[in-house]
């Protein structure tokens, strides 16, 4: 077993024998011969484990396992002492002072190795489960906060369905202008829950690793002419012009045929919800040698360097807001970013305040 093992003693033929015995089973050894060198060699460069004597001058390894102990950067180290005592008030006290363990002095080499290695395997055992449990502490507020904003997001269409419905229960003589402009909000609400329902199982099923990415030769040209088309009439709504380049020769990507509309449209969608009315959005598509790449340009407010250092994060919530009062879950550019990294691509944004933006997907060529 590899360790970083520091040893402090001032007997120059302690050190030696202890570090002979350590470096013969693969151990990186550093020593020192005072304990305030130690402090400040251990503060310096972090060992996994600690050998420290007890009878040094100046200042004794009691002492020198206090101080380790109090600061906040070595006390996760374990200490073994090191010492000819036999008294047990002695080794109460090393305990006391914060060590795990004594080897007793004349050192033999079976004694000190199977000390150091079973301490080693149980520091870093005892990190895998700090960090173990820091990971469940995270995706347990990550989880609350899933939560929170899962009920928070469909309430507001749970309200408006429900509304609609009960003036059309109270009102059957409603005539059947108003009643199919009703049916049409409570259609709208429910196809945004929809959306946040999906946009929730897709996060769920990317983190549990259960969604299978098939990556084969597809059109990003006719993908992206596909989503230009169907979001024709959303920009018209808002006195938008949305515009495809078409590329100039292939433009075959490797990619999943299924998600890659997906990933367009979700770049296509923003643009169009946060731009300005009457300010024209353009995709276009650029061949490189190895790589295509599509890009979203808009003309709207741009991005804050705040906002863009959340961007691809889950539930996402930007100082930038829709411009036509459209609903989003924060969640869809982290879906993106995680399909299009599965698909040996990347996303991103160039954007400055005030000066538009431009979200752009890259995928190897086909």
């Amino acid at each position: 077993m590899n360790g970083d093992v520091f040893v402090v003693d001032d007997n120059p033929d302690n050190l030696t024998l202890l570090v002979g015995i350590l470096r013969r089973q693969g151990y990186r050894v550093r020593v020192a011969d005072s304990g305030r060198r130690a402090l400040e060699m251990i503060r310096a460069l972090l060992p996994e484990l600690i050998l420290l004597d007890i009878s040094m001058p100046e200042m004794d390894g009691y002492e020198v396992c206090r101080e380790l102990k109090r600061d906040a950067a070595t006390n996760a180290v374990p200490v073994l002492f090191i010492s000819a005592l036999d008294d047990a008030g002695d080794k109460v006290r090393g305990f006391e002072s914060g060590a795990v363990d004594y080897i007793g002095k004349p050192f033999q080499a079976p004694e000190v190795i199977a000390r150091v290695e079973s301490h080693l395997k149980l520091g870093r055992l005892q990190k895998a489960l700090e960090a173990r449990n820091a990971e469940l502490s995270r995706l347990n507020a990550e989880k609350d906060e899933f939560l929170g904003i899962a009920a928070h997001d469909l309430k507001s269409p749970l309200s408006v369905i429900r509304g609609y419905a009960e003036m059309l229960r109270e009102h059957p003589e409603t005539d059947d202008e108003t009643r199919d402009a009703y049916l049409a909000r409570i259609a709208m609400a429910s196809s945004r829950m929809a959306q946040l329902i999906q946009d929730l199982l897709d996060v769920n099923a990317i983190e549990r690793g259960a969604l299978v990415i098939r990556t084969e030769p597809v059109d990003l040209a006719e993908a992206a002419r596909l989503v230009v088309e169907a979001h024709q009439e959303s920009a018209r709504a808002k006195g938008q012009t949305l515009r495809l380049e078409e590329p100039t020769g292939s433009a075959r990507a490797l990619a999943d045929a299924v998600f890659l509309p997906q990933m367009i449209e979700n770049l296509v969608s923003n643009a169009l919800k946060y731009s300005p009315h009457g300010k024209p959005v353009l995709v276009r598509i650029a061949n490189a040698a190895n790589t295509l790449r599509l890009e979203v340009v808009d003309e709207g407010p741009g991005l804050s360097a705040d906002d863009q250092a959340k961007l691809f994060g889950k539930f996402a919530r930007l100082s930038a807001k829709p411009t036509g009062g459209e609903h989003t879950t924060g969640l869809g550019l982290s879906i993106v970013k995680r399909l299009v990294e599965s698909m040996s691509g990347r996303v991103g944004c160039i954007s400055t305040a005030g000066a538009g933006a431009t979200f752009f997907l890259e995928l190897p060529a086909a």
